[in-house]
């Protein structure tokens, strides 16, 4: 495992839209640079890793793209231990945009992608071949590398508009992300345990950036997305056109919860916006890969996305649990067995797993 496997430092990327887009240009530039005019044997070297992210503007792409710049490791690039990259040797990663997690994981199906970012929810449907994957079938080996950290469920509107309370979203129009999508299901399931049927509002297919702009333009009511808070658009929303985060009823969160296992009963924290803290439900987004993918592969991954997080503690998207041992219940999907044997390691070594 080369480099990866010695690193003892690392200068992780910034996990954020506008590094991701920055990045993205970078690597594919140096993809070029790399490839055009270079010798056969170099070429042969270079492997691109491709990871479904979503859709551009939902919250889930600028976290595949601080996980490629995290396991991307480029020939040419200065080595881990003189604060180069701690990435798998050879490997360049790139976030692909794609419609939501279903799009995700039937590419990674397909072979289409290498890795896929969802909900885990929506993995265990996709192993087990239920709901949106009725028609396709159980993904029997569909495993997962890392969870991400938690995402809460926000509910934003207007100030001084006409929903003041979750009730008041029936007969309105709410922006929830692609039809059959993680997070238009999950706020599907919230409004029904709120006695808010799906016929009795106007769903509409947005993004997070998207619906901020036709809320703030008064063309939607309210938006409902999944997010690791603080977000940097309900932040701009309640920062420029006084957006306020709706609470939902605790015995109805709970309701929610117990109907999906794959929720659980969350709170956005007064340090999140700056306002009182606000009852929700939280999911965890897992980053998939087959079971058949390349166990050397996988531990070298392993070891540079645990490198990063180390280092950058402030802004990464990994759960700081991914490695510990209490997330089977939460991920929906065993861990890929290089992925297990790695965290088993770290359990037993903290300091560093060889």
């Amino acid at each position: 495992m080369g480099d990866a496997a010695d690193a003892r430092t690392e200068t992780a990327p910034r996990y954020g839209a506008a590094t991701v887009s920055r990045r993205a240009a970078l690597l594919g530039g140096l993809a070029a640079a790399l490839l055009v005019g270079a010798s056969p044997a170099l070429a042969q070297n270079v492997r691109f890793f491709r990871i479904g992210a979503g859709p551009i503007g939902g919250t889930l792409f600028p976290a595949a793209g601080w996980i490629s710049g995290a396991i991307s490791n480029p020939p040419g690039s200065r080595p881990c231990e003189r604060n180069g990259s701690c990435g798998v040797p050879g490997l360049i990663a790139l976030a692909q945009s794609t419609e939501g997690g279903v799009a995700n994981i039937e590419a990674l199906r397909d072979g289409a992608i290498d890795a896929a970012l969802a909900y885990s929810g929506m993995a265990h449907d996709a192993l087990t071949g239920r709901a949106a994957f009725q028609k396709t079938g159980p993904f029997a080996d569909l495993c997962a590398v890392a969870t991400l950290a938690p995402e809460a469920l926000h509910v934003l509107v207007r100030y001084g508009g006409p929903v003041a309370k979750i009730a008041d979203l029936k007969g309105r129009k709410v922006a929830v992300g692609a039809e059959g999508q993680g997070p238009a299901v999950i706020a599907e399931e919230v409004l029904r345990a709120h006695g808010i049927q799906p016929k009795q509002f106007q769903a509409i297919a947005l993004n997070p950036d998207a619906a901020a702009g036709a809320l703030a333009a008064g063309e939607i009511d309210a938006m409902i997305f999944l997010a690791h808070a603080p977000a940097a658009v309900a932040v701009q929303m309640i920062a420029d056109h006084g957006g306020v985060l709706l609470p939902l009823s605790p015995d109805r969160a709970h309701a929610a919860a117990t109907s999906d296992p794959y929720l659980f009963a969350a709170e956005i924290p007064r340090s999140a916006y700056g306002r009182a803290p606000v009852p929700t439900v939280a999911t965890v987004p897992v980053l998939l890969v087959k079971a058949g993918l390349d166990a050397t592969l996988v531990t070298a991954m392993s070891r540079a996305l645990w490198l990063a997080m180390k280092v950058d503690t402030g802004s990464n998207p990994l759960d700081v649990n991914t490695f510990a041992a209490g997330q089977i219940a939460r991920r929906g999907v065993p861990l890929h067995p290089a992925a297990q044997a790695f965290r088993d390691e770290l359990i037993r070594n903290p300091g560093a797993p060889r």
